[in-house]
């Protein structure tokens, strides 16, 4: 019945600030997060690439060694 009777603080400047300060918060850890996917993009790409061209090395070996068994 005590916490009828209280009036809430007014709003003050810090609380702006501290609104502030969560919105920035929240918008680096956006921008953490999409370098954070594109990276493992890249890695993925990097590690596509090297496989595609170790195909192509071997079946450019199995293709001389084909020619060579003749």
């Amino acid at each position: 019945m005590d916490d009828f009777n209280k009036i809430p603080r007014p709003v003050h400047r810090s609380d702006f600030l501290v609104i502030l300060a969560g919105f920035f918060h929240n918008l680096m850890q956006t921008v953490e997060t999409l370098s954070a996917e594109l990276y493992e993009l890249s890695i993925y790409h990097s590690n596509r690439k090297t496989k595609t061209s170790q195909a192509w090395e071997s079946m450019a070996q199995d293709l001389e060694t084909l020619g060579e068994d003749k």
